[in-house]
């Protein structure tokens, strides 16, 4: 069994979504958090999130799953393929239980209602 985040002194997370204040709506919910902290940054689809996940290894990517160029699935799959012990949490706006089945399949950690996500994503990170 792998330990948890909360065990690290320095989280690196990796925002991947295609909405810009979203992402920087939750990288300052992270910076807010006092328990742990975050290095964050941030890339506005998948082929710019892949080369950033290439570069920088973050311990957690938070994923979007509707983006241009190469969507949240199609990213999913190859981390989980190229970079097994990187964590992935999925934000979604939807309830598509396809959605859920496709990620689950694909080895994802967690799931995160994008509306929720400010409230819950330090600790669920902490928990990983």
């Amino acid at each position: 069994m792998r330990e948890t985040l909360a065990s690290q002194r320095v989280i690196r997370v990796l925002i991947v979504d295609d909405e810009p204040l979203f992402r920087l709506g939750l990288a300052a919910a992270l910076a807010e958090d006092e328990r742990l902290e975050f290095i964050v940054s941030e890339a506005g689809d998948g082929e710019a999130g892949l080369a950033r996940i290439a570069s920088e290894e973050p311990a957690v990517v938070l994923l979007d799953l509707n983006m241009p160029r190469l969507d949240g699935h199609a990213v999913l799959r190859q981390v989980k393929q190229r970079w097994p012990e990187i964590r992935i949490i999925v934000l979604t706006g939807s309830d598509s239980v396809d959605d859920r089945w496709r990620g689950e399949r694909a080895g994802v950690d967690a799931f995160v209602e994008k509306r929720h996500a400010h409230a819950q994503l330090s600790v669920l990170i902490a928990s990983l």
